[in-house]
């Protein structure tokens, strides 16, 4: 049985036709009527009839995307691409789930978040403020990511770790939360197993304690400015070595 119909309310997103979904059945877990509207999808391919998956307001699913299960899309969230969205995910405010991206389980991606590339958002995790995660970089359990915190490559992050202030994490796998320090010129933080990102410029340990003289005044350091950041390189990574 179908549990809605596309209307001839439309709107056009990225030179495609998105149409507006109307509930055919009352969905009352979603506190849905027959006869309400919902949100924008392309084609039915974009939302599933099965459970109670539903589009909200001016919320669009579009591409080959697909909404399935219990998930719920609302606000101006958008998710396109190959996104999928399954489970009793949550997406909502102006968040953007892209290109290949996944989320399920109990997960929310909300606020300003994207989540893209390959990316893989599960479990009770939760995207939210200005939090990305990209390429193949997995976030599940109970971890958050927030405040600007950039999540990409192959790290991994769980359990109850905290990625916020700007923090930008490029591999690893993170069960606490990462070291992050807002310094008087660049934010500094523990982005890897065995690496320090300051400012764009990112070295491993090694690197970093050979060459943090060179690189600060490449980067026009004070010399007040080059001894700060080496207090910070330092506490890193003797802060690595005790865990």
């Amino acid at each position: 049985m179908k549990k809605y119909e596309l209307t001839e309310n439309t709107k056009i997103v990225d030179d495609i036709t998105l149409y507006q979904i109307r509930a055919l059945i009352d969905i009352p877990q979603m506190y849905i009527k027959a006869g309400d509207l919902g949100g924008y999808i392309q084609s039915e391919h974009n939302l599933s009839h099965e459970g109670t998956c539903w589009v909200f307001g001016k919320a669009m699913v579009y591409g080959q995307a697909r909404v399935s299960d219990n998930a719920k899309i609302s606000g101006e969230a958008i998710v396109n691409g190959w996104g999928q969205v399954f489970g009793d995910a949550d997406v909502y405010g102006k968040a953007h789930v892209f290109e290949n991206a996944q989320v399920w389980g109990n997960a929310c991606v909300s606020g300003l978040a994207r989540v893209y590339g390959s990316a893989r958002v599960y479990g009770s995790a939760k995207i939210f403020d200005t939090g990305s995660v990209s390429d193949e970089a997995c976030v599940y359990s109970d971890a958050k990511v927030y405040g600007g915190a950039w999540v990409y490559g192959n790290a991994k992050v769980f359990d109850n770790t905290r990625v916020s202030n700007k923090s930008v994490l490029s591999g690893g796998n993170w069960v606490i939360n990462p070291i992050s320090i807002l310094g008087s010129k660049h934010h500094v933080c523990h982005c890897d197993t065995d690496k320090i990102r300051v400012g764009c410029i990112t070295r491993t340990f090694d690197e970093w304690l050979e060459q943090f003289e060179e690189i600060g005044r490449k980067n026009q350091y004070t010399d007040i400015q080059i001894n700060e950041y080496k207090i910070y390189i330092d506490a890193i990574i003797n802060i690595n070595k005790s865990r």
